[in-house]
């Protein structure tokens, strides 16, 4: 199992892991191991259900916040489509 932690590469001091990276792991686990589970398709829309959520309350507390770090997903962005894209080279 690939762990995010607070010494993988993706960990960023600054900013630590955020609500949405945590949701793609547990899809990622999900797919890896729950496929053929019959509830595998109704885990995986409450999954996406809550991850739609964790966007919209990101974007409300950065409007509260004034965008304090705005920008900051466009420049860690390249490095994370990386790493994903790695973990799931080869899936069907």
């Amino acid at each position: 199992m690939n762990e995010k932690t607070v010494f993988n590469e993706v960990y960023k001091d600054k900013f630590g892991r955020t609500i949405c990276e945590v949701h793609r792991e547990m899809y990622d686990i999900m797919y890896n191991n729950l496929r053929l589970n019959p509830h595998y398709e109704e885990l995986t829309t409450k999954l996406d259900e809550a991850y739609q959520m964790a966007k919209k309350m990101d974007a409300k507390l950065r409007q509260y916040k004034n965008n304090y770090d705005a920008g900051w997903w466009e420049k860690e962005r390249e490095e994370v489509i990386r790493q994903k894209l790695s973990d799931r080279k080869g899936r069907v």
